[in-house]
């Protein structure tokens, strides 16, 4: 793997994690405030920052794969 691709991955790491957190950070206030009774649209939300994170990672382990010369 190149220094590149090193750098790419990590930066996609740390927005993922940090999403992940922020995510994280609303669910226990929405636990704190009523539930989903507050905050109905939080696993909405959720669904699709982790379908979103799946979807990349497959995109890059597949076009990593793809790149790579035989």
């Amino acid at each position: 793997m190149s220094g590149r691709e090193k750098f790419l991955l990590t930066m996609l790491a740390t927005v993922f994690a940090s999403q992940v957190g922020l995510l994280g950070y609303g669910v226990y206030e929405c636990a704190q405030h009523g539930g989903l009774n507050a905050c109905p649209k939080i696993s909405e939300t959720f669904q699709n920052t982790y379908g979103t994170i799946v979807a990349t990672t497959l995109a890059l382990l597949t076009g990593t794969a793809l790149s790579k010369p035989e």
